[in-house]
């Protein structure tokens, strides 16, 4: 999932309007942030697939995907915003922990437990619904845009720009489709 994440942060922000936008546009995509930096120090693996969906395969993401990874750094995440109040610092938490749930879907059995752990998790709807997985996650997004819009609609601390942020992710998911990139 990549642009159902950003989905995923604006229905969180429904649930705690106290809680900074950014931080969970931020929070949903933590654990990819990591990934990027500890790819680049050798810490874990990818390999491009082209022509095989979704692109590439994640060889080794135990210390940024896996359950306890994931439970670990949306703790520390949640403690950074602890001065902002307890709800929104378990918001924070939650925007993190919500990548290892939502990419439990979409990833096939590359989710660690823990790091280095034999057991692996993964519904793998990119490999098993090489086209259909857009479609389910289109469908989490107009879910989660409809919340975030709705919401924006009875409290005017959204800022009256809701449906751009909607477009945005939207822009974001259609820019990602199987049909957009020769390489799927």
């Amino acid at each position: 999932m990549y642009a159902g994440h950003f989905a995923a942060a604006l229905a969180l922000k429904t649930t705690q309007p106290r809680a900074p936008t950014w931080a969970l546009l931020l929070g949903v995509g933590f654990l990819d942030v990591l990934f990027g930096i500890f790819v680049l120090l050798g810490w874990e693996r990818a390999t491009l697939t082209p022509g095989r969906s979704p692109g590439f395969s994640l060889d080794f993401i135990d210390w940024s995907h896996s359950l306890a990874a994931s439970l670990f750094w949306a703790a520390l995440f949640g403690l950074f915003f602890l001065r902002r109040g307890r709800g929104v610092a378990v918001a924070a938490g939650v925007a993190v922990f919500s990548h290892f749930v939502l990419d439990y879907f979409m990833h096939p059995p590359d989710l660690a437990l823990w790091p280095h752990a034999q057991a692996h998790v993964g519904l793998g709807l990119w490999v098993r619904w090489p086209q259909g997985w857009w479609w389910f996650e289109l469908a989490f997004i107009a879910l989660c845009g409809a919340m975030y819009y709705a919401r924006s609609r009875r409290d005017p601390s959204y800022g009256g720009r809701a449906l751009a942020a909607c477009a945005v992710v939207l822009v974001l998911h259609v820019a990602n489709s199987p049909w957009a990139s020769p390489t799927r």
